[in-house]
């Protein structure tokens, strides 16, 4: 997602991070630049100061790729740069400024703090920025959390008794917000209403969103401790060994894009990769020699080290140690199918609540099954088989042994 401002003020204004690709210098570097345009004739580019080499430049996103030499200086410096102009155009509509080329310019130079009035802070434009700001640092599933939050928002403030603003974030605020998302958001299904922890998850991305502001100064301190960010247990299944091996065992030979699914989805239960992760891996990530998969998780940033155990080296050597890539959709409807032809039909009481409504329904387990199956499995078996905890948070890639033990589904039976 490019750089680019969505905030209307009396034009189109908007910036985005720029180089220009074919004026490279003898060093083979180019200038790289944040491009303001007024409109779709007027337009200046403001220099970083920085030199790149075009290979480092994401086209795509429009910011630097995180090979760039100096990665964390010149990242500092765009987004330096770019929330300062969108202080600007903040500024500019606030005071009924016409935010010219000009003006821009002479801002910049100022280079003075603004004073914005919180009352006045448009809590929607403060998101856009917001989103904006971290599209550089995030995975692109956070991203898609934000905008989740952005489309909740936006759905609350038509149904909304009041304005949804800074100033409005109290107690009353929260119970009317929580009671939209339990019982008024339209999900994509057609079914109404968010199950608790996904309402608690969008409470939390307000949370984050909200003290980010403050700590920014865009806004004065807001009291938010009675914003409880509800959860509840999951009933999320996992596949022991005996279920994987009946999976893997299935003859799929007349039904190739199956048969790609289910060796994506069994590298997925002996490596406990995410399907971001998954999706992508490739040879670069294969040590052969060590037999490990080096690679920086997408989601967390972070670098893990993992075991090929059990089918994963026959399977990746099959596919040349570049996994088929398929579609997240596709790959959720279609391992179903591979649960039902394995025949995996224990029944599982599911239990969830939409605020204090309780809602019980009973599955076959292969209607369970879905991407995030993997991992859930991965931690599980290996946990059960004896594998220290702590040893396998650092493979799973887990900060906190809280966040590690949720994913572990053992039952009575097992742990007696």
């Amino acid at each position: 997602m490019c750089i680019t401002n969505a905030i209307q003020v009396i034009t189109i204004a908007k910036y985005t991070p720029y180089i220009k690709p074919k004026y490279v210098t003898q060093e083979g570097t180019t200038v790289l630049y944040v491009r303001y345009n007024y409109d779709r004739t007027r337009r200046t580019l403001i220099s970083t100061g920085y030199n790149i080499r075009p290979e480092h430049w994401d086209s795509k996103k429009k910011w630097i790729k995180r090979a760039c030499p100096n990665y964390d200086e010149i990242d500092t410096c765009l987004i330096k740069i770019t929330s300062k102009l969108g202080d600007i155009l903040t500024y500019a509509k606030e005071n009924g400024i016409d935010p010219t080329v000009e003006f821009v310019l002479l801002e910049l130079e100022k280079n003075r703090e603004y004073g914005l009035r919180p009352n006045r802070v448009d809590m929607f434009e403060a998101l856009e920025r917001y989103i904006l700001e971290k599209t550089p640092s995030v995975s692109a599933d956070q991203i898609k959390d934000y905008r989740t939050l952005r489309k909740h928002l936006n759905g609350f403030k038509k149904y909304s008794s009041q304005p949804v603003t800074f100033r409005n974030l109290n107690l009353t605020f929260y119970n009317e917000f929580m009671d939209y998302l339990f019982h008024k958001v339209v999900k994509p299904n057609g079914t109404i209403g968010l199950l608790t922890n996904s309402a608690g998850k969008i409470i939390r991305l307000l949370k984050g969103f909200v003290n980010y502001q403050i700590v920014k100064g865009v806004i004065p301190p807001i009291d938010l401790r009675n914003f409880k960010v509800v959860e509840e247990e999951t009933d999320a299944i996992y596949l022991s060994e005996k279920e994987l091996a009946a999976i893997y065992e299935l003859d799929l030979s007349g039904d190739k894009q199956l048969e790609e699914i289910r060796d994506v989805f069994i590298t997925g239960c002996f490596t406990g990769l995410r399907y971001s992760d998954l999706s992508t891996l490739s040879p670069e990530h294969i040590d052969l020699d060590n037999e490990n998969i080096n690679l920086k998780q997408r989601k967390v940033h972070k670098a893990v080290v993992i075991p090929m155990i059990d089918y994963v080296p026959e399977i990746l050597k099959k596919y040349n140690y570049d996994l088929p890539k398929i579609p997240r959709y596709m790959f959720n409807e279609k391992i179903k199918e591979l649960g039902r032809r394995a025949k995996l039909r224990q029944k599982i009481e599911i239990v969830r609540k939409k605020g204090n409504e309780r809602e019980k329904k009973v599955y076959e387990k292969w209607e369970m099954i879905s991407s995030h199956t993997c991992r859930r499995s991965f931690c599980t078996n290996m946990y059960l088989s004896g594998f220290p905890a702590g040893e396998l948070m650092r493979i799973s890639g887990h900060k906190s042994p809280a966040a590690f033990m949720r994913y572990i589904k053992v039952d009575n039976q097992q742990a007696a």
